[in-house]
């Protein structure tokens, strides 16, 4: 099964270090910050942030999938990154290594449902979530989800 119309915007990060939440958020969002769809990188980066306040999106199993629906995005963009070790996500600190980061402008939201249900649905292989984890090179990281 192919994700529909995901294509990351740059190589997935493997292995960055990060002091908490917002910081492993914006690490993962500065691989946005050229060339990517987004119109106003500041703007987009305190709205991702700004959502995970509000209702941090975490999958379980590691994996958070940060996003913002916003103008700002003129394009679905997604980036990927694997922290070295866990880090605390949302109010119960849940230890997150797998972050998916997402902008979708807010005339495409059927497109983005339709790429969260295949994602997700990925994402809770075992399989491929344990690949994730050991993947090696970037390439390796991003045919796990093709």
């Amino acid at each position: 099964m192919t994700l529909p119309h995901l294509t990351f915007a740059a190589p997935p990060l493997l292995d960055f270090a990060a002091v908490d939440e917002n910081d492993a958020v914006r690490r993962t969002a500065d691989l946005l910050a050229i060339g990517s769809g987004i119109t106003n990188f500041g703007g987009f980066v305190d709205a991702v942030i700004d959502r995970q306040r509000i209702n941090p999106p975490l999958l379980g199993n590691g994996v958070a999938i940060p996003h913002a629906r916003t103008v700002l995005a003129s394009e679905i963009v997604c980036v990927a990154a694997r922290c070295a070790s866990p880090i605390p996500f949302g109010p119960e600190a849940e230890p997150v290594r797998l972050i998916f980061l997402l902008g979708i402008p807010p005339h495409r939201i059927s497109e983005y449902l339709e790429l969260m249900s295949v994602l997700v649905k990925r994402l809770r292989d075992p399989e491929v979530l344990n690949g994730l984890l050991t993947a090696e090179t970037p390439e390796e990281f991003t045919r796990l989800l093709a």
